[in-house]
C-alpha cells in the first residue's frame, strides 16, 4: 500500500471532521476517497424501516469510500459515516483511478486493497450464516481488540445481528467466563 498511501500523501487535501459526519450517502455516487490518519469511520446499510447496519469499519490508516459504487459507477447502497472525528486525506476518485493507470504500483495496491474487501465480505456473510453472535464477537475480539473498544455497543450490536441488550449480555458472560488475572 506503499504506492496509495503515498499519492495521498501527494495530492489528497487534509480535512477534519467530526464524529457523526455523512461522507457519503446512500444513492450518492461515490466520487472521493478517504485515507484516514485519526479515527473511525463505517460503510453501512439502511434498511426500509431506518434501521442501520454497518458492513466494515475503518480505522487509522485505512483507505475509505465506497468501492463498489466507485467501480461501476452506480449509486451507493452504502453510506458512509465517521464514529469518531477524523482526520484524513481526502482525494477525488477519478484523479486517483487516471494516475494508477501509468503507475503498475497504484494499480497494484487498488487491486489488493479491492481484494481484501472482498475476502472481508465473504467473511462477513458465511459468519453471519455459520457462527453465533458470540463466536462473531469473540473473532472480533482476537482480531481487533483496540478497535473494538472504540465502536460504540449499539453500532457494534448491529453488526453482530443482535440488539445492545443482547451484546451487554453476551459481553457480561464472557467476562464472568475469563480466569481470574494471575491464576
Amino acid at each position: 500500500m506503499n504506492a496509495l498511501r503515498s499519492c495521498f500523501e501527494q495530492l489528497g487535501t487534509h480535512c477534519r471532521v467530526e464524529a457523526r459526519h455523512t461522507l457519503l450517502r446512500t444513492g450518492e455516487v461515490a466520487q472521493r476517497l478517504f485515507w484516514i490518519e485519526q479515527g473511525c469511520a463505517r460503510l453501512c446499510v439502511i434498511d426500509a424501516e431506518g434501521r442501520e447496519t454497518s458492513t466494515q469499519f475503518f480505522f487509522e490508516g485505512d483507505l475509505v469510500g465506497s468501492l463498489e459504487s466507485l467501480l461501476t459507477g452506480r449509486p451507493s447502497v452504502q453510506q458512509l459515516v465517521t464514529i469518531e472525528p477524523c482526520q484524513m486525506r481526502v482525494m477525488d476518485a477519478g484523479a486517483l483511478l487516471r494516475r494508477a493507470e501509468t503507475h503498475e504500483a497504484l494499480q497494484a495496491d487498488l487491486q489488493a486493497l479491492t481484494q481484501r474487501r472482498l475476502v472481508h465480505y465473504v467473511n462477513l456473510y458465511t459468519s453471519a450464516i455459520a457462527d453465533t453472535p458470540t463466536q462473531r464477537y469473540l473473532n472480533l475480539m482476537v482480531a481487533h481488540p483496540r478497535q473494538l473498544e472504540r465502536i460504540p455497543l449499539n453500532i457494534l450490536a448491529a453488526y453482530l445481528g443482535v440488539s445492545a441488550v443482547h451484546l451487554s449480555r453476551i459481553r457480561r458472560k464472557l467476562k464472568n467466563a475469563a480466569p481470574a488475572p494471575g491464576l
